[in-house]
């Protein structure tokens, strides 16, 4: 398709509030005023790729029968995927010296034991894989296990480079040398997560606003995602979560998010820097 160069055409105020609350409808995603330049920059790429000059005959594409996948598109072109492997160490050994040692030690009781966790707004898949890797150190009969790790994402950008786990060396920050001998072959393009690892996390594509019907979660991430809502979109995002926990499950949150004033069916965990949430039993 010919693509048309179309100056930057400046938004007019109808047309950010036009965008902006399609955005927070469809993703949950509030975005201030502060972030109008933001927006308008996002929405011109994309409106350089459509052929369109109007952010008003954009926003009638993105809501009209056709404009699904345009709609993806531009979500996708909103979402800031910063990640990196073992990110906040602290909570990583929360999760490996206190969380997973009791979960497995209670497991270990059943005839065939199961475990599953949920990396909520997992990026590009460094999350999702160190928790595999994680898993992976902590049992070491994990093949006796039922193991899932779900990872999804509302960008398919991201989910895209995910699922292929193959990352430049500039992305191996924070894997020591015994793990990035054990679950990456080097190839000419990086470093690649072998099968092993690739074969306990399931990725898919979902927006947070919407239950997936997924329960009995032993463990859930979902770090640096609530920063991004409001107030009520906060609360009914923690309550599907909670849902999709088991009793006594963990939820995992980002340094500067807080379920203070949110839920209040969680108990605060706090060891050795580490922080991460129960879920109270009923």
């Amino acid at each position: 398709m010919l693509i048309t160069a179309f100056p930057q055409p400046n938004i007019s105020e109808d047309e950010y509030h036009l965008l902006r609350d399609l955005v927070y409808a469809e993703s949950g995603i509030w975005l201030k005023d502060e972030k109008k330049n933001f927006l308008m920059n996002r929405a011109a790429r994309r409106m350089r790729e459509t052929n369109i000059s109007s952010y008003y005959r954009y926003y009638k594409l993105l809501t009209g029968p056709d404009g699904k996948k345009e709609l993806l598109d531009f979500l996708d072109a909103l979402t800031i995927n910063e990640t990196s492997f073992f990110r906040n160490r602290p909570q990583m050994d929360v999760l490996s010296r206190k969380v997973l040692p009791e979960i497995i030690k209670r497991k270990r009781k059943g005839e065939r034991p199961a475990l599953k966790m949920w990396s909520a707004g997992c990026s590009t898949g460094q999350e999702p894989y160190t928790l595999a890797i994680i898993l992976r150190e902590s049992i070491p009969d994990i093949r006796n296990w039922q193991i899932k790790v779900l990872a999804s994402d509302l960008s398919m950008t991201a989910l895209e480079a995910a699922g292929r786990g193959v990352y430049a060396p500039e992305k191996m920050e924070g894997i020591d040398e015994r793990l990035l001998g054990m679950y990456f072959c080097r190839d000419k393009s990086g470093y690649r997560v072998t099968d092993e690892i690739k074969r306990l996390v399931v990725f898919d594509h979902h927006n947070l606003m919407h239950d997936n019907g997924e329960r009995d979660f032993d463990v859930i991430f979902c770090r640096n995602v609530l920063i991004y809502f409001d107030g009520q979109t906060q609360k009914n995002v923690i309550g599907r979560l909670r849902k999709a926990l088991v009793p006594g499950g963990y939820l995992f949150l980002g340094h500067s998010e807080t379920l203070q004033g949110i839920d209040d069916s969680f108990t605060f965990i706090h060891h050795d820097k580490g922080t991460a949430y129960r879920k109270n039993c009923d």
